[in-house]
């Protein structure tokens, strides 16, 4: 039987690589072969690959080009908004959902039926187009699929023992490469109709990193038995957290270390505490639970209500949190989060995956795509070929190494450190174990460098 081929594009590997890989082993069970690969090597082969179905992260203005491209070499393609979760006022969406992509795409996926329902207000034209799925970063949290996580848990636990959690995100504020992010966005002409939007985060970024920075500054000093990790978003400068923590000088105040998944700290610790963060969601979905800091009284454009309604506890002073977490540990004050009805339709009413996982709302639709190949099979897939385009690849690499400037370069890196046909069959392996699969039905090969298939063997 011809196995249908769905390609799923990697930007920022260690937020998407995981949940993509339980997408593909979900999907391939259903007869599918999926490839995965960062967008630059997906989009640098598609002449050669199978003609199949690209399922992109993004559907801005930067994406005209690509898709034409693919869609003249034989390919379809589906369109989703990674962000569309907190990102979906009407006004942000002609800009993030660029109208000649929607033309493109046989389907737009939403995470959920406010996203639908507000992109359905500005592009009534493409109601047969749009449908909600949810979103597969979800999927890894549920208890049926974490414990794809467990041996880091472990590892975790052993290495810093009980400890608070604080997932920051200063993606604005404190972005690796663009010191003057205002400035940046300024220039784009592509982005004038969000600017404004971009000026609400930053804003409300500066709420934010003011209260991190007065709690931090007194806290660990005050309560030198209760342990804090900071794991700062992977587009964040770390060297600003090590500067600060430094600073601070309390050994129980810790920069937590790349080795591990945001998702194993979440699990791991005793609480997560964040900002208008997505950690608060995936914390409700494995059961831990997680106090939500607002950044001021009136919530602005970019505050999610349902981040905050499905936080354990939604504050907005620091003294609170400080009162919160110390009864937790010097009074044992426990508590978890058991969503009331209004809040439970306000969940499934934003994110569709809540009780079923996302690749099921997927193939539903895309079953139904006819795709005319232009290319049956995948083609200079041989050793020799394989050998020429890495050699390629190399000298790209290192042409890119001397003309980017050092932040640009390092910043790249931090999104997508590299992959493995080795990581790629490892990740295979732990989910397989994990979900009671037999990992030797699968399949797992390197088609071009950096392009990885993942099949159920016929």
């Amino acid at each position: 039987m011809i196995k249908k081929r769905i390609y799923t594009i990697l930007e920022v590997k260690e937020r998407e690589l995981i949940g993509k890989i339980l997408f593909a082993i979900k999907m391939s069970n259903l007869g599918y072969s999926v490839v995965i690969g960062k967008k630059s090597s997906l989009y640098a082969y598609q002449k050669y690959l199978k003609s199949g179905i690209y399922y992109f992260k993004g559907m801005g203005k930067k994406n005209i080009r690509p898709m034409k491209n693919l869609i003249n070499n034989g390919h379809k393609i589906v369109g989703f908004d990674e962000e569309g979760m907190v990102a979906h006022e009407v006004s942000l969406i002609p800009n993030r959902i660029n109208k000649d992509c929607m033309k493109m795409v046989d389907f737009f996926f939403t995470v959920g039926g406010v996203q639908q329902k507000n992109t359905l207000k500005v592009y009534p034209q493409f109601k047969n187009k749009i449908f909600q799925i949810g979103n597969p970063r979800f999927d890894i949290m549920k208890k049926n699929n974490n414990n794809f996580y467990l041996e880091e848990i472990n590892e975790i636990k052993k290495k810093y023992g009980k400890f608070v959690l604080i997932a920051t995100q200063l993606t604005l504020l404190n972005n690796h490469l663009i010191k003057d992010i205002l400035k940046f966005f300024e220039k784009k002409k592509n982005t004038q109709d969000s600017v404004h939007f971009f000026k609400t985060i930053y804003e409300f970024e500066n709420s934010v990193e003011k209260k991190w920075k007065k709690f931090l500054n007194y806290f660990p000093k005050k309560y030198s038995d209760i342990k804090i990790l900071i794991k700062p978003h992977p587009v964040e400068n770390r060297k600003y957290w090590v500067n600060l923590i430094k600073k601070i000088g309390c050994k129980n105040l810790i920069l937590a270390s790349d080795k591990y998944s945001t998702n194993s700290y979440l699990i791991a610790s005793e609480l997560n505490v964040g900002s208008n963060c997505h950690t608060s969601l995936e914390s409700y979905l494995a059961g831990k639970p997680s106090i939500n800091l607002r950044a001021k009284n009136k919530d602005s454009i970019y505050v999610s209500k349902l981040i905050r309604a499905v936080s354990s506890k939604d504050i907005l002073r620091i003294e609170q949190l400080d009162r919160i977490v110390r009864d937790w540990f010097h009074k044992k004050i426990k508590f978890t989060k058991k969503i009331p009805k209004k809040d439970e339709l306000l969940l499934n009413n934003n994110v569709k995956n809540i009780h079923k996982e996302s690749y099921y709302f997927f193939e539903k639709k895309i079953k139904s795509i006819k795709i005319l190949p232009k290319n049956k099979k995948d083609k200079y897939t041989n050793f020799i070929s394989f050998m020429y385009f890495r050699y390629l690849r190399k000298l790209k690499n290192f042409y890119y190494s001397f003309n980017l400037r050092k932040e640009e370069y390092d910043f790249y890196k931090k999104k997508f450190s590299g992959l493995t046909l080795n990581e790629v069959n490892q990740n295979v392996e732990k989910f397989s174990n994990a979900l009671n699969y037999n990992f030797k039905n699968f399949s797992v090969k390197e088609l071009y460098p950096g392009c990885f298939s993942i099949e159920k063997k016929s």
